[in-house]
């Protein structure tokens, strides 16, 4: 990249209306402590090139080392592949243009490293009469043409949405997008170059391919003339029509800021298309073809879409909704965000309150629209105030404007007190505004609705009063913001009530059905009868089922059906089961209940005691009671610490080592059920903590985990109620436990845990460990996705340096780990158990809690194929 660095040696007029540039030097973080390079080595590099030997440390060991990186930047997916945005404060201090070292990038793999003596573009197609190359040098000698352009990912402020249901990309937020003044020759001449004519161009398109060879993600796709192999080039059309007008500035560029592109900018060449999504501005652009239709490539239709807010994953494939031309972004929607103030940035009430605040953001759009205005309000929408614009942008000949507007307003400190939140949006010279409410989609793409940054009123721990600002999102990874909690979840998104979407209310299977004339009529005593372990009978919705064939079957286990023997059990039921669940106890009717034999409920909360400790005991079986929530910690991005207290000072829970309980409450008007291990035990007086992983909603499960989001929004002093034990597994001591009554004798157990399924084993793993006379041997393998997710490490660390004879643990990521992970990485398999487990043997079982998915590919058949019987394989 040396030999073009100083390819521009005059002052163009672009600089002279927009300079000078930033300085495009970027300044890795080459350390995990975040150190950088010395600051004199950074003051007198000349290009990004004198940085060349202190990469960033993120990228040491990956194929893009080679590449000097910015350590400011956020990074999205890891450490690589790299797709990375600035942090907002960096766009709020230089504004207009963006540093080329601090432009947002997308990368879908690792980056090529080309040439620019050897790399060419072939520019050919049916209907190209000249068919041509051009190596790089010939397209630099050719009429440059030289503006200013904003590049915006699809994806910006993704993650908004992802806070609303999951979409099928990452987290972006509100930083995907930079300005650089790019530099090039028209697309227009060099398809003049090869013979292409703009006359009769309806129905035409230019392909653009580059050079990478991605992965196929959908199979050899619709176009049996071109079927997609493994490997795909990233490639695109646009019609042929708008790449011959002039008034378009469709380029080919070579440079950005006065310098040559940066690798993850596409160099040495690659394409810009004016208020197009940056998706389609191919980088390491090679062929260019002029076609008779639309491109067939891959990555056209599998990616920048906007789909209607009612398809998911699964009908996306089924209803061939890729490949509606309806459904293709790829003009800019208009869009604005604020800049200042930041996230978590407060501001002091009382050396403030009589000054002016400066708001400041951006605003862009499409089509070549000019931003018209931008509005503030500060009370929810019922007035707006018109912003100053700052426009540095000079339009076109043709009056078109390709950049973002940057705006501020002098918001008077005083009009925050019982503000609530601060609330911008743009319009364009069309009309368009943005909407107030967000429209979820798939891709998570176009997201626009206004932007909002809550106000709370603070005190800092000095007892000064402050004003404090909250974003929707932070980017990537980083926790943080309004949107990520239950309560700053829209009610809706584009289809239907959030908690309906997708979810039980769409379930189409039919309900129990009503009483007909002439069915068994059983009175409430004799249900009461049927209330042991080897005749049960429940009732739902005044229908009475004997349950007792079920026992076995019950995926849930036996208990939670022998928990409700004798017992009306609509509200368990209903809270747990879905309308197919309710289809399927049918099988199992045997009359309507006889409401005339139902009684007032009578209270009968029988207090017992702990048959070791002598202390009352919480729990009850059969009937639930609330507890109140006195803590909460959180443990990292996705789960916390609930700490709740028991009835008094002197209670324990009452739950048997190894058996669960269900926690409940009212979600919406209904009631939800789930089940809960606590990492607390008998020895714990006067409370009970559980570690709870909060489901967000993604693809799978679009609407996410009902109940554990509804746990996060808790706060001190809400209660849950409790009803339990329940569960096949029941420690005793010294290796004796049983397992549906069955009493076992085991001296070692193998344990695998994912995610919060290390609750359960680790519940047992305390019992043992506890009683020194106990001399069971546990063996832990505990997986997770990255290393935030390894709940509880801290104390299972310490118990293997303070029992070493007793306990050993393991750990193994799938996703992102960091560097120097001494542990294991993917997932869990034959090897793994064969190295880290102990060997199969009468005296070993082996207990196991996590994703279904886990357990059933991953777990039982390497256990087995081990030697493990698999009646020495237990699943909570």
């Amino acid at each position: 990249l040396k030999e073009r660095t100083a390819l521009s040696t005059i002052i163009m007029s672009c600089e002279k209306l927009y300079g000078p540039y930033p300085k495009a030097i970027p300044v890795p973080a080459i350390s995990k402590d975040g150190a950088t390079p010395p600051a004199e080595k950074v003051r007198t590099a000349k290009t990004m090139w004198d940085m060349k030997d202190t990469p960033d440390h993120r990228d040491v060991g990956t194929p893009d080392e080679w590449i000097p990186r910015d350590g400011r930047l956020v990074r999205l997916t890891g450490r690589h592949p790299f797709n990375v945005e600035p942090p907002l404060s960096v766009h709020n201090e230089h504004k207009f243009i963006t540093p080329s070292s601090l432009h947002y990038v997308r990368n879908h793999g690792a980056c090529p490293k080309l040439s620019w003596n050897t790399h060419t573009i072939k520019i050919g197609g049916s209907l190209a009469t000249k068919p041509a190359t051009f190596t790089m040098d010939q397209i630099v000698a050719m009429e440059p043409r030289e503006l200013p352009v904003t590049l915006v990912c699809a994806g910006n402020r993704r993650k908004e949405q992802n806070m609303i249901r999951q979409t099928i990309g990452f987290n972006w937020g509100p930083s995907g997008v930079s300005t650089n003044v790019w530099k090039g020759v028209p697309l227009r001449d060099l398809l003049l170059k090869a013979g292409v004519s703009d006359k009769n161009m309806g129905g035409k398109h230019v392909e653009f391919i580059g050079v990478e060879d991605l992965p196929n993600k959908v199979g050899p796709g619709p176009f049996v003339d071109e079927q997609w192999g493994k490997l795909v080039k990233y490639g695109t059309s646009i019609p042929l029509g708008r790449a011959m007008n002039p008034a378009f500035d469709v380029l080919i560029a070579y440079e950005a800021n006065g310098e040559v592109l940066q690798p993850d900018h596409g160099y040495p060449v690659r394409l810009i298309i004016p208020g197009y999504i940056g998706g389609r501005m191919i980088k390491w652009l090679a062929e260019i073809n002029i076609i008779e239709h639309e491109t067939k490539n891959h990555y056209h239709y599998h990616d920048n879409r906007i789909l209607p807010p009612h398809i998911v994953a699964e009908e996306s494939l089924k209803g061939g909704w890729w490949y509606k031309p309806e459904y293709i972004f790829n003009e800019l929607n208009i869009n604005s965000a604020m800049s200042a103030p930041d996230h978590n940035e407060t501001l002091s009430i009382t050396e403030n309150i009589g000054k002016d605040y400066e708001v400041a953001g951006y605003a862009y759009t499409g089509g070549g629209r000019m931003i018209s205005r931008v509005e503030v309000s500060t009370d929810g929408g019922i007035h707006w105030e018109l912003v100053d614009l700052d426009r540095k942008e000079q339009p076109n000949d043709y009056g078109m404007y390709w950049c973002w507007t940057w705006w501020s307003f002098k918001l008077k400190v005083a009009d925050l007190i019982g503000c609530k939140e601060i609330m911008c949006r743009a319009w364009d010279e069309s009309n368009n505004c943005q909407p107030m409410n967000p429209t979820w989609n798939l891709m998570g793409m176009g997201n626009n609705q206004c932007f909002r940054i809550k106000v709370h009123l603070d005190k800092t721990s000095s007892g000064e009063h402050v004003f404090r600002f909250e974003h929707p999102t932070q980017p990537g990874q980083q926790t943080g913001g309004w949107m990520t909690t239950a309560a700053g979840k829209p009610d809706s998104a584009g289809f239907g009530r959030l908690l309906e979407v997708n979810g039980d209310a769409a379930d189409d299977a039919p309900a129990a059905e009503p009483a007909k004339k002439g069915d068994r009529l059983i009175t409430m005593d004799e249900v009461n009868k049927h209330n042991t372990d080897h005749d049960v009978w429940i009732v739902v919705k005044n229908r009475v089922y004997d349950c007792t064939e079920y026992l076995e079957l019950h995926p849930g286990g036996a208990d939670s059906i022998i928990i409700n023997a004798g017992e009306d059990s609509t509200e368990d039921f209903v809270a747990i089961h879905s309308s197919k669940a309710t289809k399927m106890l049918e099988k199992f009717y045997i009359g309507n209940l006889d409401l005339g034999s139902v009684k007032a409920d009578a209270d009968v909360d029988k207090v017992d005691f702990c048959t070791s400790t002598g202390r009352p005991v919480a729990l009850n079986p059969k009937k639930k009671r609330p507890f109140k929530l006195q803590a909460k910690t959180v443990l990292s991005r996705d789960s916390f610490m609930l700490d709740f207290a028991l009835p008094s000072s002197e209670h324990v829970l009452g739950l048997p080592t190894g058996k669960h309980m269900f926690l409940s409450n009212e979600i919406g008007g209904e009631t939800v059920m789930r089940r809960y291990t606590p990492i607390s035990s008998n020895y714990d007086i006067g409370q009970v903590k559980f570690v709870i992983k909060v489901y967000k909603p993604c693809d799978r499960f679009p609407k996410g985990g009902k109940f554990s989001q509804h746990l996060d929004g808790l706060k001190i002093g809400d209660t849950v109620d409790f009803r339990g034990p329940v569960g096949e597994f029941d420690y005793s001591s010294n290796g004796d436990y049983t397992i549906d009554g069955e009493e076992i004798h085991s001296n070692k157990f193998n344990m695998i845990a994912g995610g919060t399924g290390i609750t359960p084993v680790m519940q047992i793993a305390a019992e043992v460990l506890r009683h020194p006379e106990d001399k069971t041997q546990i063996s832990l393998i505990f997986a997770c996705r990255e290393e935030n997710d390894l709940l509880m490490r801290s104390t299972l660390d310490q118990w293997a340096t303070v029992f070493p004879d007793k306990f050993k643990v393991h750990y193994i990521l799938s996703d992102n780990w960091p560097d120097g992970w001494k542990h294991s990485t993917g997932f869990v398999s034959k090897d793994l158990f064969e190295r880290e487990l102990y060997a199969a043997g009468d005296d070993v079982y082996n207990l196991m809690c996590g994703p279904p998915i886990m357990l059933d590919r991953g777990c039982t058949p390497n256990l087995v194929a081990l030697g493990h019987k698999k009646d020495k394989v237990f699943a909570f």
